[in-house]
């Protein structure tokens, strides 16, 4: 073994001799159980102290190349890391199948089945919010303000329930805008709807227990479940809400969105809201009450919520991704106490605690009454823009081709054909024409409605008169 020290070289003297001694092992010149050079006879050979050479074996006996005993020296390993030289057949760790990651999820979130270079010029994609110049300098604002906060302890590990001051604001929210009223020790903030149902599942539920959900209904209730091994009962939905007599007794949980159910649009009435609570309370059930746009209402003030009739079996769901806009991944869980301790171990476990600024940001837009002067501006903006649709729809005939569902709230409509619709040939005949449009199946279960989705939240009313018109054109 050759070792060359220059003098020049910016490396320090015993890196130089880390760096030559492990080419000669990666090159073969040295194999496994070869000798190093004695750390004395190698300094003297070098001109340099014996404590350089000593540090340069210690360094390659750190990095896993050489093994140093009494009796027999430094030695090189038998078994190098990261060694090209004496290749073995690697053990590579096998990925399980996954039926459920692998299912074909097409037209759910993404276009189903269409030419993908086609641009729909008027998209009318479902879960966009409008996001208007004065939310965004309002956000920035409450940002900046949150970028100055200077109590060090929001900046450190926070609670798994969440900011208090933001439970804090929500609870007074909740108050005014739902008549719920809550202590901020029954709020859990989470990452969204996803992150929500899974807490869910692994805080109250055990695997193998049967959760109903309303078909067709929001798919990440069923596909989260579904995740966690939970049994999944479909329950249709009429024009009253989810078919509460269809319901099994040994269910354990049920998912509704009674305020605009999801994606029929329909309001769950008096009678069918005081069947879905007697059967929780005679059944002992869980009830998750998604009330994702319930801020939306263009006839009347908003509807009352279940918690309120039946608090200690009924999660309540709020999620800012409609309310403000999706990239702001907050939302919160309001419950009985219990089951919020039980889900923030859960929380805690998973990640700890969630992102400080987006809550110190959220916090300060509760705060300033920011929140409340969006909500009541962006509920005028979208009566303006709903009302545009349901006229368009009655003028353009395409009121009297299907049934209309979703007239009186929320961020979209129903347009609902009979079983013999094609409705994958509509997709493609409208996104031809510049249009984009969603059906309704791939939101069923074992369902076989048919129909067409249209989101308008996000387009201006000029796009949306067009559009309607150029699916007429398609679709009569």
């Amino acid at each position: 073994m050759y070792i060359k020290l220059d003098k020049n070289d910016k490396r320090t003297l015993w890196l130089q001799i880390v760096d030559q001694v492990i080419e000669y092992i990666t090159n073969g010149q040295l194999s496994p159980g070869d000798p190093l050079v004695p750390s004395r006879q190698l300094a003297q050979e070098l001109s340099i102290s014996r404590s350089t050479v000593q540090i340069a074996y210690e360094e390659l006996q750190s990095r896993g190349y050489v093994i140093t005993s009494r009796r027999g020296g430094t030695r090189v390993c038998d078994i190098m890391p990261d060694n090209d030289t004496f290749p073995i057949e690697q053990a590579v760790p096998t990925i399980p199948p996954n039926p459920f990651l692998e299912e074909k999820k097409e037209g759910v979130e993404h276009w189903p089945e269409v030419n993908h270079k086609e641009i729909a010029e008027i998209d009318f994609r479902l879960h966009v919010p409008y996001i208007d110049p004065i939310f965004q300098k309002s956000w920035r604002r409450a940002s900046n303000v949150a970028m100055k906060e200077e109590n060090v302890f929001d900046w450190g590990y926070s609670s798994p329930y969440g900011l208090f001051s933001v439970r804090e604001q929500i609870s007074r929210y909740l108050a005014i805008e739902r008549g719920i009223h809550v202590q901020p020790n029954q709020i859990l903030l989470t990452l969204g709807a996803r992150q929500t149902m899974d807490i869910i599942a692994q805080a109250l539920l055990q695997e193998g227990d049967q959760v109903s959900v309303e078909d067709p209904g929001f798919p990440v209730a069923w596909s989260s479940m579904r995740y966690r091994n939970m049994k999944i009962e479909p329950i249709p939905v009429d024009n009253q809400g989810i078919c509460v007599d269809q319901i099994s007794p040994h269910t354990k949980m049920i998912f509704t969105t009674p305020s605009h159910q999801f994606p029929s649009g329909v309001l769950m009435t008096a009678n069918r809201r005081q069947e879905l609570i007697q059967f929780a309370k005679q059944n002992q059930t869980w009830i998750i009450e998604d009330d994702y746009d319930g801020e939306f209402r263009y006839r009347g003030g908003p509807m009352p919520s279940l918690y309120s009739q039946l608090p200690t079996n009924i999660l309540y769901l709020l999620s800012f991704t409609k309310l403000l806009a999706p990239g702001i991944r907050l939302a919160a869980v309001i419950g009985p106490e219990e089951a919020i301790s039980r889900m923030a171990k859960v929380q805690e476990f998973v990640c700890r605690h969630l992102p400080i600024m987006e809550q110190l940001a959220l916090g300060q837009f509760f705060e300033t009454g920011d929140l409340l002067r969006h909500v009541r501006r962006m509920r005028s903006i979208y009566h303006k823009r709903h009302r545009d649709v349901i006229n368009t729809l009655t003028l353009s005939g395409l009121a009297e081709r299907f049934h209309i569902s979703g007239t009186e709230s929320g961020l979209h409509v129903l347009l609902e054909g009979d079983e013999h619709f094609d409705e994958y040939k509509a997709v493609n005949e409208a996104l031809k024409t510049g249009v984009g449009v969603f059906p309704l199946s791939p939101y069923c279960l074992e369902s076989p409605r048919k129909g067409l989705l249209l989101g308008f939240a996000h387009l201006e009313s000029a796009k949306i008169i067009e559009g309607i018109k150029r699916l007429a054109c398609v679709l009569i």
